[in-house]
């Protein structure tokens, strides 16, 4: 026992040690980018002020608005370094796994909105929120149904819900996807505390009782999110996303935690019924209700908390064209949260830092595309022969000094997430599989730019019947035009390096090199998963404890 206690120790004793050094990196990356943004911003007025006929205008306007995306993407490395230095201070060897006791179980209605569910699936979710180990008198099960009458099905999952003894609430009337399955669910229900599950997501035997038990002890809470990840993982495809999903939970939730300013993921967290109706229900006319949602909550000056333990396993799609068109889904949806709720952050009750980290967190999607709009104003100043000012690389090194800070980050996330989803249970990701994280997401990058400028200029709030919940988009033309752009990109950061101002060379030599990834690596993972099935869903009835 004092051997275990000694390793305990060690490993936390290593945690704290790489959480500290990396509050320390997150400093100093922060003063070089203060830095390099007033040096920069010097630069570019003393050039106007002394060349006033070589430096026009337009020229200042240009090089300030990609100093602007620059320093937009200091800003996103900084507060990366700052989320995986909380993680890694507050490591899972820190956290106490006390027994949980509950003197008196509270009613607990667990909703799950369906669409077109396949019986399989529903079944096997079903099955797991019965076989909870909180008690089965308390738990009402409420499955809200908005799928049309000819659907061959319906009767199957009407047969369904009679046998788990669930209330079935069927009304095709429902206009606002998901959120508003649920707010008609909401109108249904008396208890105290409410869970939003999804159909294809089966609830481990404790997370009822852990959920709870949080909610009970502070009442200060809103709700209580719970990690999740998934169960059928069969194809290197799917490891990249269940890596992505780890990282967001073991990284970015777990280091909000600490300042209790967890966003709800959609699926598997528990709510106090009165905030949800203090608020007007699930938010509507919008494609991620779970971010808009922790918006409204978070606003309002009320906390949440991470259930530091997998509460659920779900389903995650087999093929590449069902993958782009949720996270495409999840850029639309986050920038028009972002549209429609920035004066709410901004006058909100939130701390400042946590207003910041609300805002970065809403505009991951806006960052990673931001950095695109880097080649549209250096191709501008090749073709009009301006120079971009602050970048004399044999004095100073910040052009690769971010970019390789940002990719150092990404990297040190990938890998911390890995370990501590391990230490979870979630084997099936290795070390090694970092490379073909960052390869894929390098492929994806440019798909959301798509996604983010659709939903900028975009006028109307999205709606059922007019807008599809996930897009499908034409891939491999999308991709070669990508790509094809990186190649053109290449030929001008050439062209600029041997002739032109030598100034833009590097900064579209990364950016095109990025951008030729796109097409082959599309190709190659749309031919070998296209014909899928879109979750491998069958023979899966593995139990999650």
């Amino acid at each position: 026992m004092d051997e275990k206690n000694s390793q305990k120790q060690h490993k936390s004793r290593f945690w704290r040690i790489t959480g500290t050094s990396l509050y320390f990196f997150t400093l100093v990356v922060l003063v070089v980018g203060l830095i390099y943004l007033i040096w920069s911003s010097r630069l570019i007025i003393m050039e106007r002020r002394l060349f006033p006929n070589d430096f026009s205008i337009g020229a200042v306007i240009l090089n300030f608005l990609s100093l602007l995306v620059e320093v937009i993407g200091i800003l996103y490395t900084v507060m990366l370094f700052k989320h995986i230095g909380t993680t890694s201070y507050h490591s899972p060897i820190d956290v106490n796994q006390k027994s949980i006791t509950i003197e008196e179980y509270p009613q607990v209605s667990v909703l799950i909105p369906i669409h077109e569910a396949i019986p399989s699936i529903l079944e096997l979710t079903l099955k797991s929120v019965i076989n909870s180990n909180y008690p089965r008198e308390k738990i009402e099960i409420i499955l809200g149904d908005d799928t049309n009458e000819n659907y061959d099905k319906l009767p199957q999952i009407r047969e369904l819900a009679s046998r788990y003894d669930s209330s079935y609430i069927h009304d095709i009337s429902n206009l606002n996807f998901k959120a508003g399955m649920l707010n008609i669910m909401l109108k249904e229900i008396k208890s105290e505390f409410i869970v939003f599950l999804d159909y294809d997501h089966k609830m481990s035997k404790n997370f009822l009782k852990q959920s709870i038990s949080i909610l009970v002890e502070d009442d200060k809470l809103a709700f209580a999110q719970s990690k999740v990840n998934f169960y059928n993982i069969q194809s290197k495809l799917q490891i990249w996303e269940s890596v992505m999903y780890a990282q967001f939970f073991e990284i970015f939730q777990r280091s909000k935690n600490q300042r209790q300013t967890v966003l709800f993921n959609g699926s598997t967290a528990c709510f106090r019924k009165k905030i949800l109706d203090e608020i007007g229900g699930v938010p509507i006319n919008t494609f991620t209700e779970d971010i808009d949602l922790s918006i409204q909550i978070l606003s309002k000056g009320y906390s949440s908390r991470l259930i530091d333990d997998y509460g659920s396993l779900g389903l995650i799609p087999a093929n590449f064209s069902l993958l782009l068109s949720q996270i495409l889904r999840w850029a639309k949806g986050s920038m028009h949260t972002l549209k429609k709720r920035w004066r709410k952050i901004l006058f909100s009750k939130l701390s400042f830092y946590d207003k910041v980290d609300l805002f970065f967190s809403t505009s991951l999607f806006f960052i990673a595309s931001s950095m695109y709009l880097t080649i549209l104003f250096y191709v501008i100043m090749f073709f009009t022969g301006n120079k971009a000012v602050r970048l004399p690389i044999q004095d100073f090194l910040p052009l690769i000094i971010m970019p390789i800070s940002f990719v150092i980050a990404y990297q040190i996330s990938g890998l911390i997430a890995i370990i501590f989803a391990r230490k979870n249970g979630l084997t099936h990701m290795k070390i090694y599989d970092l490379v073909l994280f960052s390869i894929i997401a390098l492929a994806l990058n440019p798909f959301t730019v798509y996604a983010v400028l659709k939903t900028v200029f975009r006028v109307r709030p999205p709606e059922k019947g007019r807008d599809t919940w996930n897009e499908k988009i034409p891939i491999i033309p999308f991709s070669l035009l990508f790509t094809l752009l990186g190649v053109g990109i290449l030929i001008i950061a050439f062209f600029d390096f041997f002739g032109g101002t030598k100034t833009l060379w590097l900064v579209l030599f990364l950016l095109g090199s990025s951008l030729i990834a796109t097409f082959p690596v599309s190709l190659y993972y749309h031919l070998t998963t296209r014909h899928n099935k879109p979750y491998f869903y069958q023979h899966l009835s593995q139990d999650i404890e």
